[in-house]
């Protein structure tokens, strides 16, 4: 609605009649619902109805919008009017995705600091692998045979139980 309050101001301020203005905002509309609502409210604006009574009873914009086109309406200043209700659009736009973001948001941290971890353990776990490995592989130098005697030793305990 936000991009339907600016096209149909920057119509009406250039000199289009209302009811050629509202069918070109309608059609650069991108949501068919919404364009075929716009095309209905264009229909009985040309029959004679007021813009506000028909967009207010349509349910499409928010009440402030709806009385800041009724007063611009009978002051006969439409079009500035429409462009401060795109700016309200738009601060409510800006207001919903903020709080949508601050909710995302710790989730998105939280994950992130999941995958770092995970990264980190699993870089640890292998530099204590390869240590572990090189220890091994310095104490067998030192004692060659220390590997068959625990093998021995093992053997040699569970044949005597």
């Amino acid at each position: 609605m936000r991009n339907f309050a600016r096209t149909l101001s920057t119509l009406l301020a250039g000199g289009t009649p209302l009811v050629a203005g509202l069918q070109t905002a309608g059609d650069a509309i991108e949501s068919r619902l919404l364009r075929g609502t716009v095309a209905s409210a264009t229909q009985k604006v040309r029959e004679g109805d007021s813009p506000a009574l028909i967009l207010s009873s349509m349910g499409i914009m928010p009440e402030l919008a709806l009385d800041m086109i009724e007063v611009g309406e009978s002051s006969g200043a439409l079009a500035p009017m429409l462009t401060s209700v795109r700016g309200i659009l738009r601060g409510r736009i800006n207001l919903r995705l903020g709080a949508m973001v601050s909710l995302i948001e710790p989730a998105i941290l939280i994950f992130h600091g999941i995958v770092r971890r995970f990264y980190f353990d699993l870089a640890l776990f292998a530099y204590f692998l390869d240590f572990s490995y090189r220890y091994d592989r310095r104490r067998l130098e030192r004692n060659p045979w220390e590997r068959h005697t625990k093998t021995s030793r093992s053997t040699l305990a569970g044949s005597q139980r």
